[in-house]
């Protein structure tokens, strides 16, 4: 776990008009202050003496004053300090006609009294445990000391910030996320680089599994995983992630990069869309509207990784054909495993695969038909639900729902044909 001690006391001395005129870091020992530029706190103003007053700092918390027969006096709360005078860090100090204020991090130092310890310190959060390691960056559990609440940081590694493609990628994807505004997204609280110069972003913290962890206890016929994980409420869980995504096309992004393991399933319900490091930003929305303020990021251009669930025209590279259907096209080949438990595409050479997507060679799901699905409705898959996923999967974009929003609604009337 990583701590810090909180932030330095500083003594700050402002003129009769509120200006700064000094400022010094206050530790153990004492500081003549004064007009004298040997003083310890050199104080350039009519109404200060050459040498003023003697500050003692014993501890932090514990502080005193004595005027050294100055001409306009030294006075704590309005009493002369005319022998060693305790000072508490909110006192209202007065050296001839200046003041003498106690600040952390630019805050009143009395402000501490009230608040957690380590409040606003130089290194903000204590990290736990790491929560996911990839191949670029860690994922820890976190605690953010000043707010008082559980957060996850995302940590570049150090091998991977020597890289300008990951350094650009893993910035973009924080400046991504954090535009996109819904609850199907994390929030982003801070980027920036921590005490060891390595680049960090914090999000809230979302305890549970992922969608493809989900999948895998199904198609492995784990014990309880049916129970646990109907299709009744696998299919809430993908409404939600094309909630996210319908969101994300609405500010004229595309996530490109759409699978299983990009969505995160929070113990309360909670279904998160992640790894937005590959997403085009487009100055249209999915209905070819023009946006008045395009989402922005960092350019990239690195290209997703090849997976069962890439678009024809991200395998192809494509990128002048990438648009809302792009997703649509992923969200298909999802709703096709989460139905039959069968990935549309079982090559693991890349270029197999590549060569698969890119001529709409799809498994047919026919042939999981005997198979027993106990997630589903009598075991048995819906074929209604499969030709959804299948026209989704469409290779040309045009012969696609046109927008997730219409993904959506066939789903939704399917549905409701279960309950009439």
């Amino acid at each position: 776990m990583l701590t810090s001690s909180r932030r330095p006391l500083e003594a700050v001395v402002r003129d009769p008009e509120g200006r700064q005129i000094a400022r010094c870091l206050i530790r153990r020992g004492r500081y003549i202050i004064g007009h004298e530029q040997k003083n310890e706190i050199v104080v350039e103003e009519p109404s200060v003496s050459a040498r003023h007053a003697r500050l003692t700092v014993v501890s932090e918390d514990e502080m005193f004053i004595e005027d050294l027969e100055s001409a306009n006096g030294t006075r704590v709360a309005g009493t002369p300090a005319n022998g060693s005078t305790p000072v508490a860090p909110g006192a209202r100090v007065t050296l001839g006609l200046c003041s003498l204020d106690f600040q952390r991090g630019g805050l009143p130092a009395a402000v501490f009294a009230h608040l957690p310890e380590g409040f606003l310190r130089e290194t903000r959060y204590d990290i736990g445990e790491p929560v996911v390691e990839g191949t670029t960056s860690t994922i820890f559990s976190a605690f953010d000391t000043t707010l008082g609440r559980d957060v996850a940081i995302k940590v570049l590694r150090p091998e991977s910030q020597a890289q300008i493609d990951h350094v650009l990628r893993f910035i973009r994807e924080a400046q991504i996320t954090s535009q996109l505004q819904h609850p199907g997204i994390l929030t982003v609280y801070e980027l920036g680089l921590n005490s060891r110069n390595q680049l960090f972003y914090t999000t809230h913290f979302v305890e549970g599994g992922t969608l493809g962890d989900v999948l895998d206890s199904l198609s492995t016929r784990e014990p309880g995983a049916p129970e646990r994980f109907p299709l009744t409420r696998l299919l809430v869980a993908f409404q939600k992630i094309c909630d996210a995504i319908a969101y994300a096309h609405s500010r004229g992004v595309v996530h490109a990069a759409l699978r299983p393991e990009t969505v995160n399933l929070g113990f309360f319900g909670e279904v998160i869309v992640i790894s937005w490091c590959f997403a085009r930003t487009l100055p249209f929305d999915a209905d070819d509207r023009e946006i008045p303020r395009p989402v922005t990021a960092a350019s990239s251009e690195s290209a997703p990784p090849l997976s069962p669930y890439t678009a024809p025209e991200i395998a192809a590279e494509a990128w002048d054909f990438v648009s809302a259907r792009t997703d649509v096209y992923s969200l298909g080949s999802i709703l096709y495993r989460m139905v039959t438990l069968h990935r549309p595409f079982t090559f693991e050479d890349p270029a197999l695969l590549r060569d698969a997507i890119t001529h709409g060679d799809i498994r047919s799901p026919a042939q999981f038909a005997k198979e027993p699905h106990p997630h589903c409705p009598g075991e048995r898959y819906p074929g209604q639900l499969v030709a959804i996923a299948l026209k989704a999967l469409s290779l040309e974009p045009a012969d696609r729902f046109q927008t997730v929003p219409h993904l959506q609604a066939a789903i939704a009337t399917w549905q409701q044909g279960l309950t009439h």
